[in-house]
């Protein structure tokens, strides 16, 4: 069993999974017009994709320029300590789809850049059209996939107060799996993100090491275990949801990560190569499994190939009875203070 896409030939367009009512949002619109055919647009789109994506916990839309103020001041329904915060390293975030609380009950939020969907209003810009449909419809795999786990596994999500060492590897599977599955399912709208998801993921593997020993380094002067912990366990998880990105999005063009040459010329031989295959075979095991999971232990192969890695970055890291983590760092001369 696993995820079923409608195909071209049905005979009849479903109908879509989209709530009857909900609201689009136009932030730091100079005018009023534009924001209002945008808005306007943003919604058929959405109700659209919707015949193909559960949109069932679709709370809502934002537009924004204000991107960044749009997510601090988003009503996530219950108290956070962590502030949204959109990714501004090698990969610049364009949308975030957070978890949010309503009347008791998980739902998505979709907040995008108004910038990247501007092209909608555009008829002649075909390509950055297929870019705007692309995002939008990776957004609302989001809300596909947030549902999927939450019916399967509830008061899970934004309910469960972990240990350190836990959290960190249970952030990295979540990143993971939603990456893999969103790109899978938003492959066949918009434009094709191929390129730019494996050149995102080659590029963050080739400075994998030098962005640990450069962690490791500073910690020696620092000597706070909990962060270092934490930085390593998140500079080793990024890769693999950038991984994660590449492989899914593959999955859903039904195209095996050895047939894609700029993969296989970087990949092959290298000393990643058996922690990207485990990583295929970890995530295309929970989409063949997609939405009929029963049991969580399914997804800790991810965490599995998180902490060999982390290992590999040299940080030994053992799990103590209480929940707490025992570190042991050992000297090497790619991290020795300069």
């Amino acid at each position: 069993m696993g995820r079923e896409q409608s195909s071209s030939d049905d005979a009849a367009e479903p109908t879509s999974t989209a709530p009857p009512s909900f609201s689009v949002q136009a932030r730091g619109f100079v005018e009023a017009e534009t924001a209002t055919r945008l808005a306007t647009l943003v919604g058929e789109i959405i109700r659209a994709l919707g015949r193909h994506i559960g949109l069932q916990t679709l709370d809502g839309v934002t537009v924004a320029f204000d991107y960044d103020q749009a997510l601090l001041e988003l009503d996530r329904g219950y108290d956070s300590p962590h502030q949204l915060q959109a990714t501004k390293s090698h990969v610049y975030g364009v949308a975030m789809t957070p978890s949010v609380i309503r009347e008791g009950e998980l739902k998505s939020h979709i907040l995008v850049r108004a910038p990247i969907l501007l092209p909608l209003l555009d008829d002649a810009d075909e390509e950055g059209i297929r870019i705007a449909v692309h995002v939008l419809a990776h957004e609302c795999g989001h809300v596909e996939v947030t549902k999927q786990f939450d019916r399967c596994f509830p008061n899970v999500i934004l309910q469960r107060q972990l240990p350190l060492l836990d959290t960190l590897r249970w952030n990295t599977i979540f990143a993971v799996w939603d990456e893999y599955a969103v790109t899978w399912i938003a492959a066949p709208f918009g434009a094709d993100q191929t390129d730019g998801y494996n050149q995102t993921f080659l590029a963050d593997l080739q400075t994998l090491d030098d962005r640990n020993n450069e962690l490791i380094r500073a910690y020696r002067i620092h000597g706070n275990v909990e962060q270092i912990l934490s930085e390593i366990y998140r500079s080793c998880g990024n890769l693999l949801k950038f991984g994660g990105y590449c492989i899914g999005n593959l999955r859903g063009r039904d195209i095996h990560w050895r047939e894609r040459d700029d993969l296989t010329s970087v990949i092959v031989g290298h000393w990643f190569e058996p922690f990207f295959q485990s990583l295929s075979e970890a995530c295309s095991g929970l989409a063949d499994r997609y939405g009929e999971w029963t049991d969580m232990d399914a997804f800790l192969s991810i965490s599995s190939i998180l902490d060999e890695l982390v290992c590999r970055a040299g940080l030994n890291v053992t799990a103590q009875p209480d929940g707490g983590a025992y570190v042991d760092i050992p000297f090497t001369i790619q991290t020795m203070p300069e």
